[in-house]
């Protein structure tokens, strides 16, 4: 009878210490972990940190749009009060500040935001474009009509902003265009006679338009890329960003159609 070799259970669990097996690393196995070149590196930056960089951004950005339509309200008081409120912006924090010195400090912020915004944005939806393998799948699409919009109204926003720096602030898209001084500003004239053209009017108007669906979406978006997660808090700042998108349109889209019919001239 051939003698039973015993094998003790200790001894059926070592693992091998060599392999001819392709694909294996002994050096690996000898050290019982994998080398650092067969760990999938992470991407820099990653997308938590492009989510929260959008999040951030798209508030600042917010933020200023609201700020912006409480301060266009003052076209309803007349010329004074409106050039007084576009004169202040110019020497506001003076002498502390240079003239112009906050306004110029705001527009810095406001001009990284949104290079920023758009680049974390691009960013995140390349990488799904990626990972998709280049193609959008039924399954994979996004839930709304509105957020399937958001690069396209962000596009129209862009276009938008440069028209109106060239129609309102520099002038060079303003036929009617009166320059600011030292003491004073014109901007309720400028503001009046770029509206009182139906294509400038209909162009902020369509403006604004997609600035309520990307507000509607992006403020929805903050709360999910900061990680609020209570169901009545998002329910609430759902029917705020609804709020807020609406208000915003609906004042800002009343200004061309005042300087249209009349009411502001």
């Amino acid at each position: 009878m051939a003698q039973e070799t015993s094998i003790e259970p200790w001894e059926q669990r070592r693992l091998p210490r060599s392999s001819n097996a392709p694909g294996l690393d002994q050096e690996a196995l000898d050290r019982g972990r994998v080398e650092p070149r067969h760990v999938i590196p992470q991407v820099r930056p990653s997308n938590w940190t492009l989510k929260v960089t959008a999040a951030v951004t798209g508030s600042l950005l917010a933020l200023f749009v609201i700020v912006h339509m409480v301060g266009n309200l003052k076209v309803y008081q007349g010329p004074e009060s409106f050039n007084a409120y576009a004169h202040w912006l110019k020497v506001a924090g003076y002498p502390l500040l240079p003239k112009m010195g906050l306004l110029w400090i705001v527009r810095g912020v406001m001009g990284t935001s949104l290079i920023l915004h758009i680049w974390s944005t691009l960013l995140i939806r390349y990488r799904g474009y990626r990972l998709r393998g280049g193609r959008k799948k039924p399954q994979l699409r996004a839930g709304s009509f509105v957020s399937r919009l958001m690069l396209w109204t962000g596009i129209v926003l862009l276009l938008f902003i440069f028209i109106h720096i060239l129609d309102l602030t520099t002038g060079q898209a303003n036929s009617g265009f009166q320059a600011p001084t030292a003491t004073e500003s014109f901007a309720y004239e400028n503001l009046v006679h770029s509206m009182s053209q139906p294509l400038f009017a209909v162009i902020y108007m369509v403006a604004m338009g997609a600035l309520a669906l990307h507000l509607v979406h992006g403020l929805w978006l903050i709360v999910t890329d900061l990680g609020v997660t209570g169901e009545r808090t998002r329910k609430i700042w759902q029917a705020i960003a609804h709020l807020l998108a609406v208000v915003v349109a609906l004042v800002n889209m009343s200004i061309p159609l005042a300087v249209l019919l009349g009411v502001v001239s």
